[in-house]
């Protein structure tokens, strides 16, 4: 009986430490989830300013009877910047642009131009362009810009 009495109710190091692991490895899992969540919404959001600044251009090219042109470095692999008009715009966070149709290694053919008064593009082919994040896990997001309306469609790469 004097035993049972010595002894105190508690949790031994060795449950501790095991219950800290477990926490630990659910922690961690948790934040490479949040991590990937987080990096996978500044690629939306830089691909709906994209898209956006196309749409605008359109919109402008139709309200102002004005041309307007988005256009990117001529290159033949990732840029980070984008010009529409006379306006720069810096893609955040190391998130790359590519033409993957339509485009070459000449400025005159990585441009979108709207011409007005109808907003029509030039191009009858119309173009590709993917984002991509320069985090792996993270599903790369195209825009399409159709034919001569110059209609502005944003999906998941191969969709």
């Amino acid at each position: 009986m004097r035993r049972a009495a010595a002894r105190q109710g508690g949790f031994t190091l060795i449950e501790l430490l095991l219950v800290i692991g477990i926490i630990g490895i659910i922690v961690g899992v948790l934040s490479w989830n949040l991590l990937r969540g987080l990096r996978a919404a500044e690629l939306r959001d830089a691909t709906a300013q994209f898209a956006t600044d196309l749409r605008r251009a359109r919109s402008g090219a139709q309200r102002d009877s004005l041309n307007v042109t988005v256009s990117w470095p001529a290159s033949l692999g990732p840029v980070g910047s984008y010009t529409v008009g006379d306006r720069t715009v810096l893609l955040p966070n190391g998130v790359t642009l590519q033409c993957v149709s339509g485009c070459g290694a000449t400025p005159a053919s990585n441009a979108v131009v709207y011409t007005a008064p109808y907003g029509e593009q030039g191009n009858a082919t119309g173009k590709v362009l993917t984002l991509r994040s320069p985090y792996e896990g993270v599903t790369p997001l195209s825009v399409r810009v159709v034919g001569v309306t110059g209609k502005v469609i944003v999906a998941k790469e191969g969709n």
